[in-house]
């Protein structure tokens, strides 16, 4: 017991001292305010990333007005000798036009996946949509990344 105590601090503390920070921690400084959000496409995506970039409004900050045209799909790449699909690749993408005083920027992100088809048509539909927030994540990661760091 006293070995895991002095393992774990000697790995812990280390970490404490070193001002280790998560690189999306300190999205509340933005200083952007998001007139308006006009999105089209997939309404699952529009809606996780409405919601995140809802986080970030600040009134002080430079006005912006956002338009996200967005798409998901589910390809099939493997079959099997019946012609049963065994892999799918699920890809998520958006395309961002930012609107501000100065003019305009577009910019489009994309994400995908490889999986394997589950016997289990229940766990199969629970593991995709686990899928599908991590890649909405990683994309909304990636917008809030874009509109910081354009100013």
């Amino acid at each position: 017991m006293l070995k895991i105590i002095t393992l774990l601090s000697f790995l812990i503390l280390p970490l404490l001292g070193c001002g280790y920070q998560p690189l999306y921690s300190e999205n509340k400084n933005l200083d952007l305010y998001i007139t308006s959000m006009e999105f089209s496409g997939n309404n699952e995506i529009n809606k996780f990333i409405e919601n995140e970039l809802n986080r970030f409004n600040d009134k002080k900050g430079k006005e912006i007005k956002i338009i996200i045209n967005s798409n998901f799909e589910k390809n099939p790449i493997i079959k099997d000798k019946k012609g049963n699909v065994t892999n799918y690749e699920l890809v998520a993408q958006i395309s961002l036009t930012v609107n501000k005083n100065e003019g305009s920027e577009n910019i489009s992100f994309n994400e995908s996946l490889k999986i394997e088809k589950n016997n289990d048509n229940f766990e199969q539909v629970k593991y995709e949509t686990k899928i599908k927030k991590n890649l909405y994540q990683i994309l909304a990661n990636k917008i809030i990344f874009f509109l910081k760091n354009t100013k």
